[in-house]
C-alpha cells in the first residue's frame, strides 16, 4: 500500500549479524524511528540499519524509554521522501479499530517485499497509570494508591487488540505501528495468542504512546541528550545472541510481562493490597 501512514514505516535489521524484518520501527522526525525497546536493549546495536521506501539507512545512535516499551533509533542522513508519522495524544477506547504493520522476516507477504498489515480491534484496556495532577503525590493517579511493594512503572497504556481478519502478528512486527484514525496511537510489543513466531497471532499486546510522547519529543528535538546512547555508552550485551525474529516471543514476553501483570495486580483490589 501507498498509503502516508504505510510509507513511514520501516523494516529494521538489527546488529552487524541482523537481517531485514528483526524489528518494525516508524519514522517519527526526519532522523528518528521509533521501534520497542525490547528490540534494542539485549543486542549490541552497532551496524543496525532502517529500510523506508526502499532506501536503506545506517544508524548511530539509540534512546531507551524510561517508561515503556518504546525505543528510538536515530538515523546518519534525514529521510527527504516521506512525511513523519503523527503521534497520538489519545488512548483508544475498546470497539477502536485501528491498522498494525509490519516488516517480519517470517511473513512471506514481507519477503515479496509487500508490507503486510492486519485491521485490529481494541478488546480491552491492559494497563497504564495517568498522569498525576499537577502537584499530587504519584501514587494518587494509580488505580487503589501505591501498591505494597516495587511494581514496574507503567506510564503508557497497554491494549489488548485482536485481528478483525485472517491477519495477525508475527515476531519480526514487534515496535511495528498501530495507527488510529491516521495517527501514531501504539507500537506492537507482543503477539498473545500463540507461541509460534512463524504463524500470525491473531491477538497482540500495544503499547500506547500518548504517555511517551513528550519523551519521544525531548529527545527527537535535542533537548534531551542524557538519554542518547552510542556503541560506547551501551552496556556490553548478553553472550547469547538475542534478535526479535530469533526468539520474538520470549524476549517479547520478558517486556510485557512485568507491564501487563502490574496492569493486573492494579485492578484486582485483593491483590493490590496484599502483603508481599
Amino acid at each position: 500500500t501507498d498509503s502516508p501512514e504505510a510509507q513511514t514505516v520501516a523494516q529494521l535489521k538489527i546488529g552487524r549479524v541482523g537481517s531485514f524484518g528483526d524489528c518494525t520501527g516508524t519514522l517519527v522526525a526526519a532522523q528518528w524511528v521509533l521501534t520497542a525497546r525490547h528490540c534494542l536493549e539485549s543486542v549490541n546495536n552497532t551496524g543496525t540499519q532502517a529500510r523506508i521506501n526502499g532506501t536503506t539507512y545506517d544508524t548511530d545512535s539509540w534512546a531507551l524509554s524510561p517508561l515503556s516499551d518504546a525505543a528510538l533509533l536515530h538515523l546518519t542522513a534525514p529521510v527527504t521522501d516521506t512525511k513523519p508519522a503523527e503521534i497520538s495524544t489519545q488512548v483508544p477506547e475498546p470497539g477502536k479499530r485501528g491498522t498494525l504493520y509490519g516488516w517480519s522476516s517470517s511473513s512471506s507477504m514481507a519477503r515479496r517485499g509487500q508490507l503486510p498489515q492486519a485491521e485490529m480491534e481494541v478488546a480491552e484496556l491492559l494497563g497504564g497509570r495517568p498522569a498525576a495532577p499537577a502537584g499530587a503525590d504519584a501514587s494518587e493517579a494509580m488505580p487503589g494508591g501505591a501498591p505494597d511493594g516495587p511494581m514496574p512503572l507503567i506510564e503508557s497504556a497497554i491494549l489488548d487488540v485482536h485481528s478483525t481478519g485472517r491477519a495477525g502478528m508475527q515476531g519480526g512486527d514487534s515496535g511495528g505501528p498501530f495507527f488510529v484514525d491516521g495517527k501514531l496511537a501504539g507500537l506492537a510489543t507482543a503477539g498473545t495468542a500463540n507461541g509460534d513466531p512463524d504463524l500470525p497471532s491473531p491477538s497482540a499486546a500495544i503499547t500506547t504512546l500518548a504517555g511517551t510522547k513528550e519523551w519521544i519529543e525531548g529527545v527527537v528535538s535535542g533537548r534531551d541528550k542524557e538519554a542518547i546512547l552510542t556503541a560506547e555508552t551501551t552496556p556490553e550485551p548478553p553472550k547469547t545472541p538475542q534478535t526479535s525474529a530469533d526468539h520474538a516471543w520470549f524476549y517479547a514476553g520478558i517486556a510485557v510481562l512485568g507491564l501487563i501483570a502490574a496492569a493486573v495486580v492494579s485492578r484486582i483490589p485483593g491483590l493490590r493490597g496484599r502483603k508481599r
